[in-house]
């Protein structure tokens, strides 16, 4: 049976998105990996195993669109068989 672990969703203004997440979820920062071109951010409480990924894409001036912000939904599974 697959599990769903993330979303991903694309944002601009990182500290913006850090303290809605955190006001309206609860969602502290699991994990942040800083890369050349963008950054991950994991967002994640103690009462689910779900995360949120925040992806901000450095040097991104424009707002995102409706459709073009969101990324995907993560999933394991035990076996791919």
């Amino acid at each position: 049976m697959a599990k769903a672990i993330h979303t991903m969703i694309r944002v601009l203004d990182e500290v913006r998105s850090l303290d809605f997440y955190r006001r309206a979820f609860a969602l502290d920062v699991a994990e942040r990996l800083d890369f050349e071109t963008f950054t991950l951010v994991y967002l994640s409480n103690a009462d689910a195993e779900f995360e949120v990924e925040l992806t901000v894409n450095k040097g991104r001036q424009e707002p995102y669109a409706l459709g073009d912000g969101y990324g995907h939904l993560a999933v394991s599974v035990a076996d791919l068989d």
